[in-house]
């Protein structure tokens, strides 16, 4: 972190730590800490707001840290959104950069408990990404008011697609057979405990954990007397775990996308988060049913 600091500071006092992108001035502008943040921002910010996102596509957000050209990009917003937790370096950047008047937008504050722990994949559950897109649409009223009404506009179209995912998923977690699925990282607390499911969990809130073999041995027990069908991965995590639970117990490998972050598949097939998300309403509904 004492990098970190030294980094805003010379952010603050060089004129040499310029950035090749584009910036529209006619545009308020947005920095965004990784991929749903930043999606979030675009659907509520419209036409009115140019987002740059700092975590570059296809990095682990969880590991990234911001280098001076991330700080300049930060350095020239209006508004910083950000999730919390994932991001250690925001406050530290934030209270550095304080003589640019940027304002901080902590969309997940007092969100993250779950299960007894502190929890960041907040965004995963439709119930809590409303929340955070409302703060999002608060802070940009705020931030340039002028074009207020134009923003809540935007955000009721959107939370109207997250409240149809919403109820989607309320009404598939009611009617499954089966209440519990296995991901090979815990990234998916959030959206099992609002919906009256049980995530079993290979590793744990980091992408990097390893289970232990005992951690492993006990859910292949468990998947095989709860007679799992479908034991799922995340992108941009490695799935070896995952194949070798499955190989043990016979089940099938499927995908759950914790949307750190777009694929290049991704990106060339134009998803975004809702599209996935219903992609994710889906494999999780079969392997809730088969």
């Amino acid at each position: 972190m004492k990098k970190l600091l030294l980094l805003c500071l010379c952010l603050l006092f060089s004129s040499g730590c310029g950035s090749s992108d584009s910036v529209d001035k006619s545009k308020m502008q947005v920095a965004a800490s990784f991929y749903p943040m930043a999606e979030f921002a675009k659907a509520v910010g419209g036409d009115k707001v140019q987002v740059t996102t700092l975590v570059p596509a296809g990095a682990e957000p969880h590991d990234w840290e911001p280098a001076p050209k991330d700080l300049t990009k930060l350095g020239r917003s209006r508004v910083f959104v950000y999730n919390g937790i994932v991001e250690p370096w925001a406050e530290q950047a934030l209270n550095a950069l304080s003589e640019r008047n940027i304002m901080g937008v902590q969309a997940g504050e007092g969100l993250y408990e779950c299960n007894g722990k502190q929890d960041p994949h907040i965004w995963i559950s439709p119930k809590k990404a409303l929340v955070e897109v409302e703060r999002i649409t608060d802070a940009f009223c705020v931030a340039d008011a002028a074009n207020a009404d134009y923003y809540r506009a935007n955000s009721k179209r959107y939370c109207d697609e997250l409240s149809a995912l919403d109820k989607k998923l309320d009404q598939i977690a009611s009617d499954s057979k089966r209440k519990s699925f296995v991901t090979a990282h815990a990234a998916f607390g959030h959206l099992a405990n609002d919906y009256g499911l049980r995530q079993l969990a290979v590793a744990g809130l980091s992408p990097e954990a390893e289970p232990t073999p005992a951690d492993l041995q006990r859910l292949i027990n468990t998947v095989r007397k709860e007679d799992v069908k479908y034991i799922f991965f995340q992108t941009l995590s490695n799935p070896k775990t995952a194949k070798l639970l499955a190989d043990e117990t016979g089940a099938q490998v499927s995908v759950l996308d914790p949307l750190e972050g777009l694929t290049e598949e991704g990106r060339k097939e134009n998803l975004n988060y809702l599209k996935i998300m219903q992609r994710n309403v889906e494999n999780l509904e079969k392997a809730l049913n088969e």
